[in-house]
């Protein structure tokens, strides 16, 4: 492992293994290993930089591979490789810092309508973990409130001229604000909450005071941030490696500041300890140790294949949904929360009858997204 440690970043000494990631992990992982990175790099023929580009932008690491690369002498070669990223790096940069003007905006119009407000995920993340805001792209700004505070949060993104879209969706030009009241967006999938508890009053309990954008917002506290990290990466059904990156990198930062046995009390009581074990050996891609203290949930044989397909990065479509429905603690919960995928509460039609025929509907439009996911994955390998 190389000693040429990035500033900002955890020492070679942490426990981080190789990545397992081929070259997208070398470019992706926390602990940099400039010397395998440089022998990828030689090895790669110029024709297929076009792919490595393609790949990069699909995980969405195009600001990570920019660092990696700066890393490397420029006189090695890549001229064209390190000038697309360079460039992709500047416009994540501009685009970040847009964005987080208007963010600021919003949390200080919420401050002066005494909303506390938790920032979950892009800046927020992108500020705590890289230090850079062209290495980590978002394309909106997901928002927790409480739940007692939802109407007035409404309230004030209405009078900065923000239009809802859809229920707790807020539009204004280019920047998005998602407004939860929960921090599963359980609002079209109540089966989430009910299956995974994760009290918003709770987190807020244990948030601290900060600040995002340079605005006021309250900071989740370690645990709690790596927990819904963790859950919104299997959420998402491992669909980009910046969100296995965001973990990783967390794990790398702050590991040996995080209180297990309190992680784990709260993963207990959330039914989350599967997901969470689930997603830290997904941040084994990237070389994240298995921490001591986390025990290895029981694995059948559906999850060892949806894991396995996830260590190559090609996880299944919907694998995430998969995994919560069996992580889920009785046969009629799975089942329900399975239902609930097929028809999302927001998009079901009243009427017993209605939402029975609306079933194989929405089960052909989840078959055709799956395959054009599929497809999409396939293009890029």
């Amino acid at each position: 492992m190389s000693k040429a440690i990035h500033p900002g970043l955890a020492p070679a000494g942490n426990g981080f293994l190789p990545p397992r990631a081929g070259l997208l992990g070398l470019l992706a992982t926390p602990v940099p290993q400039d010397a395998d990175l440089r022998a990828a790099l030689e090895a790669l023929p110029e024709a297929e930089v076009p792919a490595l580009l393609e790949r990069t932008a699909y995980h969405r690491i195009d600001g990570l591979a920019h660092r990696a690369l700066r890393r490397i002498p420029s006189s090695e070669g890549g001229r064209w490789l390190r000038m697309s990223l360079r460039r992709r790096h500047q416009r994540c940069a501009a685009a970040a810092l847009s964005q987080g003007l208007a963010l600021a905006e919003v949390l200080e119009a919420l401050d002066r309508s005494r909303v506390p407000v938790i920032v979950l995920r892009g800046l927020r993340t992108s500020e705590a973990l890289y230090g850079d805001p062209g290495l980590r792209p978002f394309e909106d700004h997901d928002l927790l409130v409480l739940p007692a505070d939802f109407e007035a949060a409404r309230g004030a993104l209405g009078r900065q001229g923000y239009a809802e879209e859809a229920p707790g969706l807020h539009r204004r030009g280019g920047v998005i604000v998602d407004l939860h009241r929960d921090p599963l967006g359980a609002r079209r999938r109540p089966t989430r909450a009910a299956t995974f508890p994760l009290p918003t009053a709770e987190l807020f309990a244990r948030a601290a005071p900060g600040t995002v954008a340079g605005a006021p917002a309250l900071l989740l506290g370690l645990e709690d941030d790596l927990l819904l990290l963790a859950v919104h990466l299997v959420k998402h059904s491992f669909d980009r490696l910046i969100r296995i990156a965001d973990l990783a990198h967390l794990l790398a930062q702050h590991g040996e500041q995080i209180r297990w046995a309190a992680l784990l009390r709260r993963a207990a009581a959330s039914r989350t300890l599967p997901l969470l074990a689930w997603a830290v050996e997904a941040a084994g891609v990237l070389g994240a140790p298995w921490p001591a203290a986390l025990p290895r949930p029981p694995a059948g044989l559906l999850e060892k294949e949806i894991l396995r397909r996830v260590a190559d990065l090609r996880p299944l479509p919907y694998c995430g949904e998969a995994l919560m429905a069996l992580a889920a603690p009785t046969l009629s919960s799975r089942v329900g929360f399975l239902m609930d995928a097929l028809l999302p509460a927001g998009g079901a039609p009243a009427g017993g009858w209605r939402r029975a025929a609306a079933i194989p509907r929405r089960a052909l439009a989840l078959a055709r997204g799956a395959l054009w996911q599929a497809a999409e994955r396939r293009g890029l390998e």
